[in-house]
């Protein structure tokens, strides 16, 4: 527009169009008003400029804002799509550890419900082979295991004695028949008489017996072998009168027992006064120890203190549970001799260390002793009172 405008005040100027198209004045007029013209639309295409430059600006402001913005969408997205991830295996991981104990549990179940149907049918065995007392059901057979039939594992040990010393020392022992009477018979009958303990080395070891107790098998609730209860410990209680039964107890104490006629009964050996071998006696008791180092005594003993006990008897006498299954009328190590002794009087009490079986046998008169004698374990002053003794 300007070149126009410039080319034809050019062509006025030099007088081309003076006379043929407008005077002067009127084109000056026209120039002004194309000049005007011509300023505004400068200034309007200028505006026009600088809004589309803003617009522009704007623009480009907004789309860097939502670039931003999706970035951060995007960003936040992912870290909640890895929390999300995340928490979904740490429930997988927590269902796994809660399924697995679940099943652990459930094992363990099944296992405890096994074993204890296991421990039942078995104390069901037990029972149905060994309760011979009890009559069997009607229309139902018995299984059972009649003692008899259990010969081998009834069997006794034997090591009679062979040589002549050995037939010679031990002539004087008691008979089978002496013991196969009751048990209260024969834990009375046994007070008074000796016994004889012949060691490996020769020893020779005797003291009489002053005290008993009588335990009466299956009907007893302080005997190993109450309602028919059968282990390999109580065996030897269910063999012939006159079978050893030592046992331990508390882990570390041996008691001496002999059986007895009836069904699982057995007399229980309580305390002994020393007769012969009391210097070896001494040295089992008070020594420190089984060493071949030189031993100390430990404290100084008294005669009557050696076996005034079960453990302290099987300390003295060296008795201990391989020797169960022995019977005292072949075996050449222990056997039981008569002493021609006065009269003796015996004093009946009730048991020591059976308060847990009931008020019947705790206050049962089944514990003996002769009445006067020093190595008795303990006396009984309220049943010396009552016969009259003191």
């Amino acid at each position: 527009m300007l070149s126009i405008i410039s080319n034809l005040k050019t062509f006025v100027n030099r007088g081309i169009l003076s006379n043929q198209i407008v005077n002067r004045q009127t084109f000056d007029n026209c120039i002004t008003f194309h000049s005007a013209i011509c300023i505004l639309l400068m200034k309007r295409i200028r505006s026009t400029s600088k809004i589309y430059s803003a617009e522009k600006k704007n623009d480009e402001f907004n789309k860097d804002e939502l670039e931003n913005n999706l970035k951060d969408t995007e960003h936040h997205s992912l870290v909640k799509n890895k929390n999300l991830q995340n928490q979904k295996i740490t429930n997988v991981a927590e269902i796994l550890n809660s399924s697995s104990k679940d099943v652990q549990n459930h094992e363990q179940n099944e296992k405890n419900k096994l074993n204890l149907k296991s421990l039942r049918d078995r104390k069901k065995k037990v029972n149905e082979e060994y309760e011979l007392s009890i009559p069997p059901p009607k229309n139902k057979t018995r299984a059972v295991v009649d003692l008899k039939m259990m010969k081998e594992e009834l069997k006794q040990l034997e090591d009679p004695p062979l040589t002549v010393w050995e037939k010679e020392i031990c002539s004087n022992r008691l008979p089978y028949s002496f013991f196969d009477c009751p048990c209260e018979e024969l834990a009375q009958s046994l007070l008074g008489k000796i016994l004889v303990r012949c060691l490996e080395n020769g020893t020779i070891l005797k003291g009489r017996i002053v005290e008993t107790e009588g335990y009466l098998g299956v009907i007893d609730k302080a005997s190993h072998t109450y309602q028919n209860k059968v282990t390999p410990r109580n065996i030897p209680m269910y063999m012939p009168p006159g079978t050893i039964y030592v046992y331990m107890t508390y882990g570390m104490y041996h008691c001496f027992n002999i059986s007895s006629q009836g069904e699982g009964c057995a007399v229980l050996i309580r305390a002994v006064e020393p007769l012969e071998g009391i210097e070896y006696m001494t040295n089992q008791r008070t020594s420190k120890g089984l060493s071949n180092t030189s031993k100390k005594l430990s404290k100084v003993l008294k005669t009557y203190e050696l076996c005034n006990g079960p453990s302290k008897l099987c300390i003295a006498f060296q008795l201990h549970k391989n020797h169960s299954k022995y019977s005292l009328c072949s075996w050449k190590s222990l056997w039981i001799e008569n002493d021609e002794i006065e009269e003796i009087n015996i004093v009946k009490c009730r048991r020591i260390g059976i308060d847990n079986y009931g008020e019947e046998w705790t206050n049962k008169p089944l514990r003996y002793y002769i009445y006067g004698n020093k190595a008795v374990s303990k006396r009984n002053k309220e049943a010396e009172l009552h016969l009259g003794l003191n």
